[in-house]
């Protein structure tokens, strides 16, 4: 799977890529998308798929029923919490959907950009992908807040670079910032919706992997998500 999937990303030329040829630092972009096989869906559970023309009132809604701010991630290095910010409704309330709806547990950090980022949200398993077409397909109006900028420890959504001026987020594709000066190039074009509050230390541990030329890790990094409150 992994050799069908990069052997795609060169074909395709880095378009959507997480990095593109000028430097790692450039941009956080999403990870281009597989074409997989039909799968038979899930056994429905939420029934009303995100939209562009939805994701407003969805997300308003599902912000006012579920009010948890804080997650934990797993994974084999230790465990990363993070809290979400008020700040960002919309954003708050897609990641702790993304977490009750066990997508993240799917996911691994598939982007390892040394010294700058660890980037997560997807992965080539199949299981995302049919929880993925349950969701819906939508992206996330930017919620960019002067004040809530790219600082060591934020956490922050992806985004597609490429006919998108209004800078509207991935809903799935998050990263965590793990320059110790910041990445303030990416102040006011990317969402950030919060801060890891412990274990920056796992973060760094992830950020350290070998991965190769795609800045792929060369051992999947997969974590399990969870509501602590």
């Amino acid at each position: 799977m992994r050799l069908f999937f990069l052997t795609f990303v060169i074909l395709s030329c880095w378009i959507t890529s997480c990095q593109d040829n000028k430097s790692p630092k450039q941009n956080i972009q999403t990870k281009p998308e597989v074409q997989k096989k039909e799968v038979t869906p899930l056994k429905p559970k939420y029934t009303k798929r995100i939209t562009n023309k939805n994701v407003i009132e969805i997300l308003t809604e599902y912000g006012n029923k579920n009010k948890e701010r804080f997650v934990k991630l797993s994974t084999d290095f230790g465990e990363i919490e993070i809290e979400l910010y008020n700040e960002t409704p919309l954003h708050r309330a897609n990641f702790i959907q993304l977490v009750k709806r066990k997508f993240l547990n799917e996911t691994c950090f598939y982007r390892v950009a040394k010294g700058f980022v660890i980037q997560g949200g997807n992965s080539d398993r199949m299981e995302m992908a049919k929880i993925k077409r349950r969701i819906g397909q939508f992206t996330i109006p930017h919620e960019i807040k002067k004040k809530l900028k790219h600082h060591y420890g934020c956490v922050a959504m992806a985004r597609v670079y490429k006919n998108n001026p209004n800078k509207r987020s991935s809903p799935f594709e998050f990263y965590i910032d793990v320059d110790p000066k910041g990445s303030h190039h990416l102040d006011g074009e990317h969402t950030v919706i919060g801060r890891v509050i412990k274990g920056m230390d796992v973060a760094k541990k992830i950020n350290l992997v070998e991965v190769d030329f795609s800045e792929w890790p060369r051992k999947d990094v997969y974590m399990k998500a969870t509501i602590i409150k």
